[in-house]
């Protein structure tokens, strides 16, 4: 998501309508915002969140982290926020 976009945060959301998923590239924190749907999956590439393992040439190799670390844990997470009857399925 976030590595082919030079964005700060990439967000996965959950349409609530139809239940379909999107992602979305946000520079800043107010701009970009899909008001209604239900963020799934966050993605934080600011300096911040990766300062103190990664310099910040190494962007590339935290967001290669984000997705191969803890991936079980991450997927189960998403499973529960997506499953029907969960207060955050569609």
């Amino acid at each position: 998501m976030a590595r082919y976009a030079e964005s700060d945060w990439t967000i996965c959301y959950q349409d609530p309508a139809s239940g379909q998923l999107t992602n979305h590239w946000i520079s800043l924190h107010e701009i970009g915002i899909v008001a209604g749907y239900f963020p799934v999956l966050v993605l934080d590439a600011w300096e911040h969140a990766f300062i103190l393992d990664y310099k910040p040439a190494d962007r590339a190799k935290y967001i290669e982290a984000f997705f191969t670390k803890r991936r079980l844990e991450r997927s189960r997470l998403i499973e529960r926020r997506l499953q029907p009857g969960s207060s955050h399925a569609a």
